[in-house]
């Protein structure tokens, strides 16, 4: 079934003078309203050592992500989130392939691992992502840790 791919997409990274509220209000409606994520565990404190990306269709958010760097060689693409109305368009396709861009142009990055929702496992996969590990709870969602070599 073919997709009506919205046209005017923007993805940024938020620099520091930019307001962060646009990416906690989408992960507020997607983790703690729809999925039922604990508000303490959803807003974790790691914030302020991630860069934090915005997704905007039509100059209205509509997806975010964060990148977090765990060590000099790992990339950890962490919080994806889109907003229900924006799913199965592409939005979230066109966040992750940007996410990857920039986690790549860091010379000493040689992977991008990610925790991934069981049920988007196949998403991943098609952006060439393999699962590795036993299934694992985080705040009470089944997850697959996922890796992809650079």
């Amino acid at each position: 079934m073919p997709r009506n791919i919205p046209a005017n997409i923007t993805v940024r990274c938020l620099g520091p003078e930019d307001s962060r509220d646009p990416c906690f209000m989408i992960r507020r409606k997607v983790f703690i309203e729809e999925q039922g994520v604990p508000e303490e565990e959803e807003m974790d404190g790691l914030d302020d050592q991630a860069d934090q990306y915005l997704l905007y269709v039509n100059g209205a958010p509509a997806a975010t992500a964060r990148i977090r760097y765990p060590d000099p060689e790992r990339g950890k693409i962490e919080r994806v989130a889109v907003l229900p109305r924006y799913r199965n368009l592409g939005v979230g396709e066109k966040l992750v392939i940007r996410l990857m861009a920039d986690i790549s142009t860091r010379n000493t990055v040689k992977e991008i691992i990610l925790a991934a929702q069981t049920s988007v496992v196949g998403f991943y996969e098609k952006l060439g992502f393999t699962a590795f590990g036993e299934e694992f709870l985080d705040a009470g969602i089944p997850h697959l840790w996922m890796s992809r070599k650079l």
